[in-house]
């Protein structure tokens, strides 16, 4: 077992002697109560030799109707991290207490639970509950990347237009307006992002797109007609990107060549197009309207079938690895879906995903964190078991930490 986690930005970490008796995989059909958890915990999960499984949500006191009450925001609860089944971590949540009660202001990375709160001018960033940097301005975090003992965050300005990327804290690059498209990437041994700027030329306002390579942004100069980028990438420093070109009416991706690669059915209008990577392949994902108002969505691995879902299932959330297609389907109508590798599995009745990193895959097998619509505890979907949460809240992210050879063992992760 390792003394010391890598790649954590926190320091050394002390292996619990309770996690040495704990199964991966979260197999434990009621796992137990959170409440005998003192406030602020500060140590994360150590990192034994096998994967452990990390999830977080929040813990509300016991009966109270957290989907339902209003006056939710002046509730006590809680950010609770479990590992394998057992609370380690546990903050109050709060302003007094810098904690952030929205579900994308935390991220779980390899046992570690950083949490991203800004207020009244103020931003702050804790791991495990302890202070790693504060900031002047209010920003709402949109990826964030750790790296040794550095911790990388892509921000936008709650206020509107502009973004910032940091380091520990400090400004690495910053613009007072333009939009970046919501995430970081690694490619090769750097760290990227693209973003959107609008430049006033002598011919009127243009946006300009860039790719920034560890810090460093790069103009990205489109093909003549371009009506709309929807996103960008990169691999092995060669660009990429979904276009739209005024006339044709499809998404191309435009790289090293120009390629029809997205397949929407006819009279259907594109809603949103992205990237994401597959396992070192490139992959896209999309949804569209149909003119009766209905969505639909579909994917494409590079050097597949393009997988096309039915009128009124959207993707909320996927995951591709090993050459398998893993995501949750929301429905505008009744239960959403759950979507292995071709079979489709109807999600308990009553239950649903709370956000996109709510799932997660090891070795094959796919974990789903649903909470309850109707006040039951959350639960833990995997192959079709169900292992129940013991405590009254939701839940917001599932994933596992690296196994003892220092590889990932979620393999694939939407980015």
């Amino acid at each position: 077992m390792r003394e010391r986690m890598q790649n954590s930005g926190c320091g050394p970490v002390t292996l619990a002697a309770a996690m040495a008796v704990l199964v991966v995989a979260c197999g434990i059909s009621e796992i137990g109560e959170v409440g005998n958890l003192g406030d602020e915990v500060h140590e994360g999960v150590a990192l034994p030799s096998r994967p452990v499984c990390c999830v977080s949500g929040f813990e509300y006191p016991p009966g109270y109707d957290w989907k339902e009450d209003s006056q939710v925001e002046e509730v006590r609860c809680s950010l609770v991290l479990f590992a394998d089944g057992v609370p380690r971590i546990k903050l109050p949540v709060g302003d007094g207490y810098e904690i952030s009660r929205e579900p994308d202001m935390h991220r779980v990375i390899d046992g570690n639970l950083y949490t991203f709160y800004s207020k009244e001018g103020r931003t702050v960033m804790k791991c495990n509950g302890l202070p790693l940097f504060r900031y002047d301005g209010d920003e709402v975090l949109e990826d964030m990347s750790v790296k040794g003992e550095d911790v990388f965050t892509l921000s936008r300005r709650r206020s509107g237009g502009g973004f910032s990327y940091r380091k520990n804290g400090q400004i690495m690059l910053e613009r007072l307006s333009g939009e970046t498209f919501g995430k970081l990437w690694e490619d090769g041994d750097r760290l990227c992002f693209a973003f959107t700027q609008p430049v006033v030329l002598p011919a009127g306002i243009q946006q300009m797109h860039y790719v920034v390579y560890d810090a460093r942004p790069v103009r990205y100069q489109e093909e003549a007609g371009v009506g709309r980028i929807w996103d960008i990438t990169s691999r092995d420093g060669s660009v990429s990107a979904l276009v739209y070109f005024e006339g044709f009416g499809d998404t191309f991706m435009v790289g090293d060549e120009i390629k029809r690669w997205i397949d929407i059915p006819m009279l259907a209008r594109m809603l949103s197009c992205e990237f994401f990577h597959a396992d070192g392949l490139t992959g896209v994902e999309c949804m569209y309207s149909y003119p009766d108002g209905t969505c639909g969505s579909g994917v494409w691995v590079e050097g597949s079938e393009y997988i096309r879902f039915e009128a009124g299932r959207s993707i909320q959330a996927l995951r591709y690895s090993d050459g398998k297609l893993y995501c949750i389907l929301n429905p505008e109508e009744d239960a959403g879906m759950i979507f292995r590798d071709g079979e489709m599995t109807r999600m308990p009745e009553g239950y649903f995903c709370m956000d996109e990193r709510a799932i997660a895959v090891l070795d094959g097998s796919f974990y789903v964190a649903m909470s309850s619509s109707e006040g039951k505890r959350p639960v833990i979907w995997h192959d079709g078991q169900m292992d129940t949460l013991r405590f009254n809240g939701c839940v917001s992210s599932i994933s596992f930490t690296k196994g003892g050879d220092g590889h990932s063992s979620q393999v694939s992760v939407r980015d």
